[in-house]
């Protein structure tokens, strides 16, 4: 029940994410005119890097050799698979070293249905003649004797994990601890939590009683007021579920309850924890949330969670049939809310003259998928014909979209937040690109496009220069020989 229910979820993501400008192809952009100008004005203004020159400045990792990789993982395109989300935890966790291949879900290639018998996500190639004592299990010490290149293909999340501790056990620690009998104990309680959870989510239909609803509800918070009684009781007090390190049963429930804290309240009018509702679970969101191997790049976000609530509803909702009024004003409610949150990523991260190492490379990791991916990105925010969140809508001038995009690429690269706002004097040039800069703002999505971390900088600056170039802009042109040049000085 409850795997047929996250296999359904992940057809969902697929659904919604298909069109993620971060993360279709892009090719090269040829070396242009950096400034697209169309008011007098902006032929005195500072020019803007092209993005050919965007993609040269990119800082090297000249001082340090890249590990070789060890694993490859076969992963979902949009980074939402929760069962591709638990292996790509476990990978961080245990600090092997991997690289990715994208696959997509709706049309699958060839030669991965070959080599996967379940053609499911996510599988593993683990690069088995590359192992040595120091990564791989051998004897004495010893290295294991180089033999005929081989590698080995895993597939299935816990099997997975399984097959990392038996191959990697001088990789972090071991995660998957089957023969302890407080595993079992603690996988039992988050399986009854998943199992309620998504009864309750994906159970009903439109013949559901009240009581039936309220039965799958109460149901629901007994599975969680038993997860926190579990968690009271752990040895050493905790927080995760086995102690005081994460272990493979919480990487197993991690994905779900991601989930289930920001949908549950909008849909369901089910609050998960807070520090006086189940204060030990609470407690174990915030160690799981401080956890750099999944924070920094596999968590979701509230925002992006909520704004695909009202596409879960719409499709599991109606079950093809009309939505009911209580289903409209669900949907009405939780758009109100992602539609809030918007308005919180100004204020959503540290000010942009900051020189915390983690602030400096969430600026690089944004500026990075920004310039590979600038083609999508701008044809995204600007295409008369938008795939996906139609209800957005789309700037109608590409070249200011285009400009104001190459601005945010160039201040995440310098960490910079000198802007020249004369090159957006006019009001109806300021108000195209400011539309593009937070329609971008709105279709990043977290993990599929970016980390956490790199996707609260972007936003943040996409949102403060979309609100300054309004500010800033006039009806009418100054004249050409009377250039007001506005230094925009707040912090993008």
């Amino acid at each position: 029940m409850v795997f047929i229910n996250l296999r359904s979820l992940i057809a969902v993501s697929i659904l919604y994410h298909a069109t993620s400008a971060f993360t279709q192809p892009t090719s090269a952009s040829s070396r242009s005119t950096s400034l697209h100008a169309t008011s007098p004005a902006a032929a005195v203004a500072t020019v803007v890097p092209s993005w050919v020159d965007l993609g040269e400045s990119l800082p090297s990792d000249s001082t340090s050799t890249p590990e070789q990789p060890l694993v490859t993982l076969y992963r979902d395109t949009n980074g939402w698979c929760p069962f591709c989300e638990r292996v790509w935890i476990a990978l961080r966790v245990k600090n092997i070293p991997y690289q990715e291949t994208l696959v997509n879900l709706q049309n699958k290639p060839d030669w991965f249905l070959n080599a996967v018998p379940s053609g499911l996500v996510p599988a593993v190639m683990i690069h088995t003649d590359l192992l040595t004592d120091t990564s791989s299990s051998s004897k004495d010490g010893e290295e294991k004797e180089k033999t005929t290149p081989e590698r080995t293909l895993v597939w299935e999340s816990v099997d997975i994990m399984r097959k990392l501790d038996e191959m990697f056990p001088n990789h972090g620690p071991k995660l998957m601890n089957e023969d302890d009998a407080a595993f079992l104990e603690a996988r039992e309680v988050c399986a009854a939590v998943q199992s309620a959870g998504f009864g309750m989510l994906y159970g009903g239909n439109a013949t559901t009683t009240a009581a039936e609803t309220e039965e799958k509800r109460l149901a629901l918070e007994a599975a969680l007021d038993a997860m926190d009684d579990h968690l009271s009781k752990v040895t050493d007090g905790g927080p995760f579920l086995l102690g005081s390190e994460l272990s493979g049963v919480d990487i197993e429930v991690i994905p779900t309850l991601e989930r289930f804290r920001y949908q549950f309240p909008l849909l369901k009018n089910v609050t998960i924890s807070t520090i006086n509702l189940r204060p030990n679970l609470q407690r174990w969101f915030e160690a799981i949330d401080a956890s750099p191997a999944y924070a920094s790049r596999v968590a979701g976000d509230e925002y992006s969670w909520t704004a695909v609530a009202s596409t879960f509803l719409r499709i599991f909702g109606s079950r093809g049939n009309e939505l009911t009024l209580e289903q409209n004003a669900t949907i009405a409610r939780v758009e109100a809310a992602a539609t809030a949150l918007t308005l919180d990523f100004v204020n959503d991260s540290g000010g942009a003259d900051s020189t915390d190492d983690g602030y400096v490379a969430a600026c690089r990791e944004a500026a990075e998928k920004l310039i590979a991916n600038h083609e999508a990105v701008v044809a995204d925010c600007s295409r008369a014909d938008p795939k996906s969140q139609k209800e957005l809508g789309r700037s109608s001038n590409v070249e200011r979209a285009d400009l104001a995009l190459r601005m945010i690429a160039n201040s995440l690269l310098n960490n910079n937040s000198d802007v020249d706002l004369t090159l957006f004097r006019n009001k109806k040039d300021a108000t195209e690109a400011a539309f593009a800069l937070r329609t971008v703002a709105k279709r990043l999505s977290v993990p599929r496009d970016m980390g956490g971390p790199a996707a609260k900088v972007l936003r943040r600056r996409l949102m403060v220069l979309a609100q300054n170039m309004e500010a800033n802009a006039k009806d009418s042109v100054r004249p050409l020989g009377i250039p007001r040049r506005s230094k925009f000085q707040s912090k993008l």
